[in-house]
C-alpha cells in the first residue's frame, strides 16, 4: 500500500514540473514575438544622411637638423636615428670612437743568459763508502769533453787538477724517514792555485754571467753584459729604442727583470725576460680580462635612451 502512494505522489510531482514547463516556453515565445513586432514598427522610421567629409591631402615641411653643440651636423632619416657617442668627458657625439693605439714595442729582449759551467765537474765515485779515501772518483773535463777517473791524493796532469780530500756525508731525516747521501771533492786548481769544492749531483758554474740583449726594432742594437757578481743596484744602459734599468737577475730559473724608462708619450714598463732563440720575434701580450675597463676610460661609447 505504501508502494502505491510513493508511486501516486512520484506521478503528481512528475505532472506539475511538465506543466510548469510548458507554461514557461509558451510565454517565451509570446515575448520573442512582441520584441520582433517592435522593431519591425520603428524601421519605418526615417534617418538623416550625413554625408562624410572629403580627405584632403597635405604636405609636410620638416625643418633641417640644427648644430649641436657636441658635434657637428647629423645626418639621419626619420626612421634611422644616428647613433650617438659618449665621450669620456661626458659629451655626446655622432663621431665613432677611434681605436686605441697599438701597443708600444718594449724595445728589447734578452737572447741569450750564458752561465759558463766550471771546468771540472764531478760526476760520481765508485768504491766502499766507508772508505772514501779508497773510493774511484769521477770527473768529466769540460774543456776536452772527456771523463777521467782519480783517487784522493792524485792529480791529473791534463786536466792540471789534484784531488785533496773526499767525503761522504750521511744525513738522516728522522720526521721524513729518508737518509741522504752526499760526495763532496775538494781539488786543487793547478791553474789558479785555488781549491775548489766539488758535489755530485750538482754542477759547478763561474762566478761570470753573459748577458746578451737584442731588438726586433732596431737589427743594430746588441747589448753585451758579462757579470761577475749580481750587483745590488740596476745596470742601466740605453739603445736608440730606449733607456733601460736592469732590475733582478735570476740564475735559478734564468731570468732577468729589466725596466724601460717612462719618456713624454709613454709610461714606464717593466718586463721579465727569459733566453729566446733569435727566430723568435717580440709579441705584445694578450690584454687581460680586466682591461676592459681601463679602455673605458680612454675611448667613446655608444649612448642608449
Amino acid at each position: 500500500m505504501k508502494n502505491f502512494y510513493d508511486k501516486l505522489l512520484l506521478a503528481l510531482a512528475l505532472l506539475f514540473l511538465a506543466s510548469g514547463a510548458a507554461f514557461y516556453f509558451l510565454k517565451s515565445g509570446q515575448a520573442v514575438g512582441e520584441t520582433r513586432g517592435s522593431v519591425s514598427e520603428g524601421s519605418s522610421i526615417a534617418y538623416e544622411v550625413i554625408p562624410a567629409p572629403d580627405a584632403t591631402a597635405k604636405s609636410a615641411d620638416w625643418p633641417e637638423p640644427e648644430h649641436q653643440s657636441s658635434g657637428p651636423f647629423w645626418v639621419y632619416d626619420i626612421f634611422t636615428p644616428p647613433e650617438i657617442y659618449l665621450t669620456k668627458d661626458g659629451e655626446f657625439t655622432a663621431e665613432p670612437p677611434q681605436p686605441p693605439p697599438p701597443p708600444t714595442p718594449f724595445g728589447v729582449y734578452l737572447a741569450e743568459m750564458e752561465r759558463k759551467p766550471y771546468r771540472v765537474q764531478m760526476q760520481g765515485f765508485s768504491g766502499d763508502r766507508n772508505k772514501p779515501e779508497e773510493c774511484v772518483l769521477f770527473f768529466f773535463d769540460e774543456e776536452r769533453q772527456l771523463r777521467f777517473f782519480i783517487r784522493e791524493g792524485e792529480e791529473n796532469a791534463q786536466a792540471q787538477v789534484k784531488v785533496l780530500d773526499f767525503v761522504i756525508e750521511r744525513n738522516v731525516d728522522a720526521e721524513a724517514g729518508e737518509v741522504t747521501i752526499t760526495s763532496i771533492a775538494t781539488v786543487l786548481d793547478q791553474r789558479t792555485g785555488e781549491e775548489v769544492k766539488l758535489v755530485d749531483g750538482t754542477r759547478l758554474f763561474e762566478p761570470e754571467t753573459y748577458f746578451l740583449f737584442l731588438s726586433d726594432q732596431d737589427p743594430n742594437v746588441k747589448v753585451e753584459l758579462s757579470l761577475e757578481e749580481i750587483p745590488e743596484e740596476g745596470i742601466e744602459f740605453s739603445t736608440t729604442t730606449g733607456q733601460f734599468t736592469l732590475l733582478e737577475i735570476n740564475l735559478e730559473e734564468s731570468s732577468v727583470t729589466v725596466e724601460k724608462r717612462g719618456t713624454e708619450e709613454s709610461e714606464a714598463e717593466t718586463k721579465t725576460f727569459f733566453p729566446r732563440n733569435s727566430n723568435e720575434t717580440e709579441t705584445e701580450p694578450e690584454p687581460p680580462a680586466n682591461e676592459a675597463e681601463e679602455v673605458e676610460d680612454n675611448a667613446s661609447f655608444p649612448a642608449f635612451f
